[in-house]
């Protein structure tokens, strides 16, 4: 072997023991069309899709690295999606120019809750949203409002494409909106209007009943899921639950897209998930679900009163409870935002379903879910996002947002009980 050669091996080994293996001549480095950070199974991910030859270059902590291919060119997604996982305690990152937002290096103080974002076409509903008009789908405008907020922290429960069936012919509300589980559809619905978020904060995010397999499924893996992607067409019904630990709190993700699998009921699939997660969870902790465990509002159809989800009220039975270190439970599915608060007999339920799509008609709350007496409650019936702000151990400052990031009702947590004031002037 030439003297060449073994500097060459020498190189190649410096190389991947830095995480600089080479890649394409930066002629052909590819522009990204989105780019945002996220939470994973396994660490913090830099995420990136691009419609170029190759993955772009990535700057962490001012060393260059090219990001790996996560998912290839398919017939419906004609894009190349990247990643490349970083460490926790980065200290900057910058994509093609602009600076990403970093990993929360201690604890979470300001958070960010929202989800059902996109603009819903669907011929089964018989509803066709405006997509086209900024006050019927508001969405772009909330992403700006979150990003005014300066989060720490994202939570994101889930429904993120919407755009199910064609426009109607002569429909200006929706007219040229793309449809289906496509890159069109992707980018209208949360590639592009998500954007301000991208830049916010690092992302948790939860999948929608909007991404099972018969409906955005493909996309949620080839985009969002917090797995590595095992091939293109890769959809599964469910995904065990995972868990991001910060400094002085804990989140659980559990996949409650779906409530069935051939037919049978899941649960006794989410009840064995709760008690994996009584084990990992030993901080006080929240669960984020996309389906709410007792959550309350009005039927999309027929506008009858519901509350969801009986799988997951019979699993939380089947499991002899929560994890013991649950404070609060947050998802969407339900179109408004709320907090229900059961007197201390379970965590409160925070609902925010309100972040653009079609909002569900009011009704009066409930006296009781499943069984359990709801001691209080506050629902708000227009677009917007939650903002939850660290107090102290197990202490925290909830606030209901409008489209414009103003504050709406504010609501203190402790421990499993809350008190909501709709004066602004609460502290």
């Amino acid at each position: 072997m030439n003297v060449t050669s073994r500097i060459g091996i020498y190189r190649l080994g410096l190389w991947l023991a830095m995480g600089l293996m080479p890649g394409p001549v930066l002629g052909q480095e590819s522009d990204p069309i989105a780019a945002w950070v996220q939470y994973t199974e396994s660490g913090v991910d830099v995420r990136a899709v691009v419609t170029g030859a190759s993955c772009p270059q990535l700057w962490v902590d001012d060393q260059a690295v090219w990001m790996i291919e996560r998912a290839e060119p398919t017939a419906h997604h004609d894009n190349i999606v990247c990643a490349y996982k970083i460490p926790v305690d980065t200290r900057s990152l910058m994509l093609h120019g602009e600076h990403l937002p970093l990993p929360v290096s201690r604890q979470p103080k300001k958070i960010v809750v929202v989800g059902d974002t996109g603009c819903r076409l669907s011929e089964s509903h018989g509803f066709f949203q405006a997509c086209n008009n900024s006050s019927v789908w508001p969405f772009a405008r909330i992403a700006e409002s979150i990003a005014a907020y300066e989060p720490d922290l994202i939570l994101y429960s889930g429904d993120y494409i919407y755009r199910e069936a064609a426009c109607p012919d002569g429909n200006n509300g929706c007219q040229d909106s793309p449809s289906g589980d496509n890159q069109d559809t992707w980018m209208a619905d949360w590639l592009q209007p998500a954007r301000p978020i991208h830049r916010a904060a690092p992302l948790v995010l939860a999948r929608g009943n909007h991404e099972t397999c018969t409906r955005a499924g493909k996309g949620w893996f080839r985009y969002l899921d917090a797995r590595p992607l095992e091939s293109p067409e890769k959809c599964l019904d469910s995904s065990d639950p995972w868990v991001v630990n910060f400094r002085n709190m804990q989140v659980a993700i559990m996949d409650v897209a779906n409530t069935k699998a051939n037919g049978n009921s899941l649960e006794q699939l989410f009840a064995d998930q709760l008690d994996d997660l009584d084990f990992l969870l030993n901080k006080p902790s929240w669960i984020l679900a996309h389906r709410p465990f007792w959550g309350y509002g009005a039927d999309d159809d027929t506008s009858e009163p519901v509350t969801p989800t009986s799988q997951l009220q019979v699993a939380v039975d089947l499991a002899d409870g929560l994890p013991r270190t649950v404070d609060l439970l947050l998802g969407s599915h339900i179109h408004l935002a709320e907090i229900v608060d059961f007197g201390g007999q379970q965590p409160p339920q925070l609902v925010v379903g309100n972040g653009g799509t079609q909002l569900v008609p009011y009704t009066p709350p409930p006296a009781a879910i499943a069984g359990l007496d709801i001691e209080s409650t506050s629902a708000l019936y227009q677009f917007g996002f939650v903002t939850v702000e660290f107090r102290g151990q197990r202490n925290w400052l909830l606030s209901f947002r409008d489209v414009e990031g103003r504050i709406l009702e504010r609501c203190r947590l402790h421990g499993w009980r809350t008190q909501c004031d709709s004066s602004r002037a609460a502290e």
